[in-house]
């Protein structure tokens, strides 16, 4: 059974990591945060093999796992921030940081780049259904699962958030 669940994982991970990286990477705009995240997340899947969990959809499962790091992540930088703040008051430096364009996906090309940054742009609800949508190319019903909506709630989101998105960059004008 053990060959089974390497050989399971192995075909997962070289199928998925690179998208799942993309995701971490350009929610954290930290290389080496969005390397722990994805690791972490690979490693849940791993446990998750080895318990003999059911999965159905692993793309859908990762970026579920994925998100919710993330999602801890910013929980933890935002309490360890305040302090931060407190003690560079002084500096007055954001603690957001861009992400840099040499390490976004190189496939992307200037104008994916430059969608992905007006992507982050976005009101919080349609960020991630729009990157999931049109730079990962998933569905709306898994992007429903990952976000725990439902699959119209998902489409309604994306269709406003592209509004919005054509808004900003300029592409809506007759």
């Amino acid at each position: 059974m053990k060959v089974d669940v390497a050989d399971t994982f192995k075909k997962v991970y070289e199928k998925e990591s690179d998208a799942i990286f993309r995701f971490c990477f350009v929610r954290v705009s930290d290389r080496e945060q969005a390397l722990d995240i994805t690791q972490e997340t690979f490693m849940r899947l791993w446990k998750s093999l080895l318990d003999g969990k059911d999965i159905l959809n692993d793309r859908a499962f990762l970026f579920t796992i994925a998100h919710r790091l993330v999602i801890d992540w910013y929980r933890k930088k935002k309490s360890l921030s305040l302090d931060k703040m407190m003690n560079d008051e002084k500096e007055k430096k954001s603690s957001y940081d861009i992400a840099d364009e040499k390490s976004l996906n190189t496939e992307l090309g200037a104008e994916g780049r430059y969608l992905v940054k007006k992507i982050k742009e976005l009101t919080p609800t349609y960020q991630d259904p729009v990157y999931l949508r049109f730079v990962e190319g998933m569905s709306p019903k898994d992007i429903g699962k990952i976000l725990k909506i439902s699959a119209n709630a998902a489409s309604v989101r994306i269709n406003r958030g592209l509004e919005e998105l054509r808004e900003k960059t300029g592409y809506n004008k007759k």
